[in-house]
């Protein structure tokens, strides 16, 4: 048999080869992309639908409480009457020398609302103060209660915190004391505006 009789059987046999395997070769190929593609559902579904994870943070007297979305209430009611207190008293003492600086002092407790309210609310006693030269200093002096919560239309979810509150008037020749309840209602607030979350969106004394 002449060597192009044999080179010509070869390539008969091998593209015969070729013919019978080529279907095999196509089907494996499709296979190997289904796969691959049932693969990246399966993927994709565990990264997309899987659970968030769950963190507690921890208060100073070591209650856990679970960090929830902003869109509810997170802060525990010792919290807010704890924070309540010292925005009653920060907002309430000050003198006719620091006046000014000791109001500003007030402002990251409030809404601008709620600062506008305040502002209205002790006005005339800052001309008071000017007039008679009068030292104000404003303490608790029983224990603040949130009296009512909840959400309402347009303000979100509000805390109405009453705290018995004691004002005395010093001056150089007198000193008298008045009792007072402050009344505070208490909004969520972007984190940017008061790290706690919260302020105060209006301020009555009674």
């Amino acid at each position: 048999m002449a060597l192009d009789d044999k080179q010509e059987i070869y390539i008969a046999r091998k593209n015969d080869f070729y013919r019978e395997h080529y279907h095999h070769v196509i089907m494996g190929l499709m296979g190997t992309i289904v796969l691959m593609m049932v693969t990246l559902g399966v993927v994709l579904y565990q990264v997309l639908n899987r659970p968030l994870p769950q963190f507690n943070a921890v208060q100073p007297d070591g209650e856990t409480m679970l960090l929830i979305p902003y869109e509810q209430p997170n802060l525990l009611p010792s919290t807010i009457l704890r924070w309540a207190s010292k925005a009653a008293t920060v907002s309430y003492t000050f003198d006719f020398v620091n006046y000014n600086n000791q109001i500003a002092a007030a402002r990251p407790y409030f809404t601008e609302d709620g600062w506008q309210d305040y502002l209205n609310s002790v006005s005339k006693l800052i001309s008071r103060i000017v007039q008679g030269q009068l030292f104000i200093n404003g303490i608790v002096s029983g224990t603040p209660v949130i009296s009512n919560q909840g959400p309402l239309p347009g303000r979100g979810y509000v805390w109405r915190v009453q705290i018995p509150f004691l004002v005395t008037y010093q001056s150089a020749n007198a000193t008298s004391k008045n009792s007072f309840y402050v009344v505070l209602s208490i909004v969520q607030v972007p984190t940017s505006v008061n790290k706690q979350g919260i302020g105060i969106d209006q301020f009555v004394m009674v």
